[in-house]
C-alpha cells in the first residue's frame, strides 16, 4: 500500500472515531483562533499527520470542528469522595461499669438502649464478701465506742489523780487506731459506690447519665471484681465519635479541625463534623486511612454501630489544575492530555492525575497553568496516533 493510499484511508477513521465519540457534530473550530497555513508548513492538505507523538492538522480540515482548546487554569481543589465509616462511641464519655465484689447476679433492671440517669440502679448483687464488709464497719464502730468509754473512764481517773497519766495517753492512743480502722472501713465501703440492700444484697448503680450500649449480664451470673470486661458500658451519646475510612489521596489533603458531612445509609440523616484525628498508619488490607470525626449527636439520630458515608469539604486555600474529563485519556497503565504546541500541532503528553468529580480532572503534573490543551476531542487524536502507529 502506498503512503498516499495509507493516508486516503485515515481520514474515514479519524471522522468515524470522531462520530462514535462525539455525537453529532457542533462546529466550534478553535477557541482561541485557527492555525495559518504556514504554521501548518508540512501537514497534508486534507487529513492529520501523526509524527510521533503529535498529531498535525491542516488549518482549513474538517478535524477542527471536532477539537476545541481551553487554556490550563487553577481552581479550587475537588471535595473528596464520599468514604465509608461507622458511629463509634466517645470514650471520654462512655463509663464501664463491673461488679465491684465477688457475688451473683440478682436482677437486672436495664436493657442495651435504655437511658439512665445517674444513681440509678443497674443491677443487684448477693454477696458474702458484702456481708464481711458490712461487719467490719459495724465491728469498727462498736470497737471506736468501746475504746472511747475506756479513754473516757481514764481521763477521770487521771482528774482524781488515782490513775498515771501515762494511762491516759495509752487510752488515747488506742481510741485513734480505733478511729482509723473505722474510717478505712467506711471508705472502703463507700468507694464501691453501691446501693445497701440488706445484709448480703447492694445494687451496683450508674455513675453517669447516658445510655447503656453495652451489657453482658443476666441473673443468677457469678461475677467478680477481676473480670476482663466490663458487665455494661455507659455512654452519653450527645458526641458522638464517626471512624471514616479514607483513601490515601483524600487522607493527604485533610487538616485537623477540618469539616466533614456525615450521613446515614438511608440519607435520612446528615449532620458536620469536625476531624479530630488523621491516622498515621494505612491499614494494611483495606489500604485506607483511619480519620476520626466528632459530631454534635443531640437528638442521638447517630446511633453507635451504624454504617454512615463522610464526605469531608474540600480544603480550603488549596489550589489544583482542573480540566474537564473530556480532556484525559487513560488506558489505565496512564493518562495523557494533548497540549497545543505551534499552530497545527496537538503534542501527546502524559500527565499525573488526582481526583475526579462532576465532569472534571485534578492534574498534579504534566500540564503547566497557562498552558492550551484540548478539552473536547482528545479521544479523536489519542485513536489517530494509535491508528496511524
Amino acid at each position: 500500500m502506498t503512503a498516499s493510499s495509507s493516508r486516503s484511508l485515515r481520514r474515514p477513521l479519524w471522522l468515524a472515531a470522531a462520530g462514535l465519540g462525539l455525537g453529532t457534530a457542533v462546529t466550534l473550530g478553535l477557541v482561541l483562533g485557527n492555525p495559518n497555513r504556514a504554521e501548518a508548513e508540512g501537514a497534508a492538505a486534507s487529513g492529520p499527520v501523526v509524527k510521533g507523538e503529535s498529531v498535525h492538522l491542516p488549518p482549513d480540515g474538517p478535524q477542527w470542528q471536532y477539537i476545541e482548546l481551553a487554556v490550563a487554569a487553577e481552581a479550587p481543589a475537588l471535595a473528596p469522595l464520599p468514604a465509608p465509616g461507622r458511629v463509634d462511641l466517645d470514650e471520654h464519655r462512655t463509663s464501664a461499669v463491673g461488679s465491684p465484689m465477688a457475688g451473683r447476679v440478682d436482677q437486672v433492671r436495664v436493657r442495651i438502649g435504655d437511658r439512665v440517669k445517674a444513681g440509678d440502679r443497674l443491677f443487684s448483687v448477693r454477696s458474702g464478701a458484702f456481708a464481711d464488709l458490712d461487719r467490719e464497719v459495724k465491728s469498727a464502730e462498736t470497737d471506736v465506742a468501746d475504746k472511747q468509754r475506756v479513754a473516757d473512764r481514764v481521763r477521770e481517773l487521771v482528774g482524781l489523780q488515782a490513775a498515771p497519766e501515762k494511762d491516759l495517753l495509752a487510752a488515747e492512743a488506742e481510741l485513734r487506731q480505733a478511729k482509723l480502722a473505722l474510717q478505712a472501713a467506711q471508705s472502703k465501703k463507700s468507694s464501691l459506690s453501691v446501693s445497701a440492700d440488706g445484709d448480703n444484697l447492694f445494687w451496683v448503680t450508674a455513675a453517669r447519665a447516658g445510655t447503656v450500649v453495652d451489657l453482658e449480664l443476666t441473673g443468677g451470673q457469678e461475677v467478680t471484681p477481676d473480670r476482663d470486661k466490663p458487665l455494661l458500658r455507659i455512654s452519653d451519646l450527645g458526641e458522638v465519635l464517626v471512624i471514616a475510612d479514607m483513601q490515601e489521596g483524600d487522607a493527604a489533603d485533610l487538616r485537623e479541625g477540618q469539616t466533614a458531612r456525615v450521613r446515614t445509609q438511608s440519607g435520612a440523616v446528615e449532620r458536620r463534623g469536625k476531624v479530630e484525628r488523621i491516622s498515621e498508619v494505612v491499614d494494611p488490607q483495606r489500604r485506607t486511612v483511619e480519620v476520626r470525626i466528632r459530631v454534635v449527636n443531640e437528638d442521638r439520630a447517630l446511633r453507635p454501630n451504624a454504617f454512615v458515608e463522610v464526605t469531608p469539604e474540600a480544603p480550603s486555600g488549596v489550589k489544583r489544575l482542573r480540566v474537564p474529563a473530556t480532556a484525559v485519556v487513560t488506558d489505565g497503565a496512564r493518562s495523557v492530555i494533548f497540549v497545543a504546541r505551534e499552530a497545527g500541532r496537538l503534542e501527546r503528553v502524559a500527565v499525573t492525575t488526582g481526583r475526579r468529580r462532576d465532569g472534571e480532572v485534578e492534574v498534579h503534573g504534566g500540564l503547566e497553568p497557562g498552558s492550551r490543551f484540548v478539552a473536547r476531542g482528545a479521544l479523536l487524536l489519542e485513536n489517530t496516533i494509535e491508528l496511524a502507529n
